[in-house]
């Protein structure tokens, strides 16, 4: 079948199709109001899809349905593809739709499946005025650092993680509602967040595992997923030939979540178990398993970039589910993933975050429009820890000059004086479900 005809056999699915039932999820409304191409990105089966859909859905309130399209290039329908697809589509989207001379929102999904894609993106941005252009994919090729200088400056970006935990609850359903911090001293709906917590760390916020009800079928599913952004997005996406140290490099990082990383240290790990390797290239494999959404990485603050390429950075998962499914002792790891959990909620809330390190640690260090502005530790209890935790939060926060302290616990909530000013002790559930200025 020809390309113009598979476009107009899928624009006619699309004319026909009922959007899912949906999970709402946090997006800022503004982002669609723009006149740049919008490019959402993110971590393969985190919902990119379904943020689409609710665009969508917010969208027909407005507008003309005829005047939105959305097609999936990943579609097995249109396979295989010619690389003229996109050349074709306007064509065929006016010819089988008819749209209203209004705006019109075309959502683009996996676009990075046809050739050249940023250079029609580019010639539509310029020519076709009120064509808004929404695109996604869960390859590196759409996050901003990739796109070649034809879009940069033309484009506006959203990252889709698993869910958060206010998204995690909406999901569960509305016995889940919140209040405010008072909830947490109201015995039943705090065991009951507790509980929904628990479930979260454990399992995750990967969109279809939440929705599942079989523990089984959760691990296994998020094993699936393991695999498939293993060899698809990092092994065939960036040619890797040498498969096993990669694997056992990987392997090596996820058993050691939350913790500090240095390329020396694992080059001579990964050698002490039959693996010759240069610190080059254990770094653009990390840098492959960055682009994949697999693992972060927080540096150790230094005011000189150069700097703080010396010292270990700490690494994290997207997921504490898929870290659950794929190590065997993730329960004698709480603790970090508590912290994984407050590092990914950091990440969702879009800040630049950092570490400290000296006579003691602090686990983030938060900045904002080129300054510290916060200090937060993370420890699963202050039982037995409270004056290693405290002093670590304090020295970050003198050192830098940050006045703003608070320390994210599993279920501890009080204010500390510590000598040198009051700090908040929440629990990192609690923390999650308010606001940044609520904090304090």
């Amino acid at each position: 079948m020809k390309t113009m005809e598979k476009l107009k056999q899928m624009i006619g699915y699309w004319e026909d199709f009922e959007v899912p039932e949906l999970v709402e999820r946090d997006f800022d409304t503004s982002l669609i109001d723009s006149d740049k191409i919008l490019s959402i990105y993110g971590p393969r089966r985190a919902g990119k899809t379904y943020l689409c859909y609710q665009i969508i859905e917010r969208l027909k309130e407005k507008f003309p349905k005829n005047n939105i399209l959305y097609v999936n290039f990943e579609d097995e329908r249109l396979y295989p593809l010619n690389g003229d697809e996109l050349t074709k589509l306007l064509e065929a989207y006016y010819e089988v739709m008819e749209p209203d001379d209004e705006r019109i929102f075309m959502f683009l999904d996996e676009i990075q499946s046809i050739p050249y894609w940023e250079k029609w993106c580019r010639r539509i941005d310029e020519r076709e005025n009120k064509i808004k252009l929404v695109i996604t994919g869960s390859s590196s090729k759409v996050m901003p650092s990739e796109l070649s200088s034809s879009l940069r400056g033309r484009s506006l970006n959203h990252v889709v993680f698993p869910f958060s935990f206010k998204e995690f609850l909406r999901a569960k359903g509305s016995q889940y509602g919140f209040e405010g911090k008072k909830d947490y001293y109201y015995t039943k709906k705090k065991s009951r967040f507790k509980k929904a917590f628990n479930e979260y760390m454990n399992y995750g916020g990967f969109p279809e595992i939440v929705l599942e009800e079989d523990e089984k079928m959760k691990g296994d599913i998020l094993r699936e997923y393991y695999s498939t952004i293993f060899y698809k997005d990092i092994i065939e996406n960036f040619n890797v030939d040498n498969v096993e140290v990669l694997e056992d490099f990987i392997k090596m990082r996820i058993d050691n979540f939350g913790s500090l990383m240095s390329f020396t240290q694992s080059r001579n790990n990964l050698k002490s178990i039959g693996h010759r390797v240069g610190k080059t290239t254990l770094s653009k494999y990390f840098s492959y398993a960055n682009k994949a959404f697999l693992l972060f990485e927080v540096e150790r603050y230094e005011h000189s970039s150069k700097k703080r390429q010396r010292y270990p950075r700490k690494v994290y998962p997207i997921d504490t589910g898929l870290v659950n499914a794929v190590r065997f002792n993730f329960s004698e790891e709480l603790g970090n993933a508590l912290e994984t959990l407050v590092f990914l909620e950091l990440k969702r809330r879009g800040k630049t975050v950092y570490y400290s390190s000296g006579d003691g640690e602090c686990d983030f260090l938060i900045e904002e429009k080129g300054k510290l502005v916060e200090a937060l530790q993370v420890t699963w209890s202050l039982q037995g820890t409270e004056e290693r935790e405290i002093s670590g939060l304090i020295e970050g926060m003198e050192k830098h000059g940050i006045e703003k302290g608070l320390i994210l616990t599993e279920d501890e909530k009080d204010v500390l004086d510590t000598g040198k000013g009051k700090v908040e002790v929440l629990p990192v559930w609690l923390w999650m479900l308010i606001e940044d200025k609520d904090c304090y």
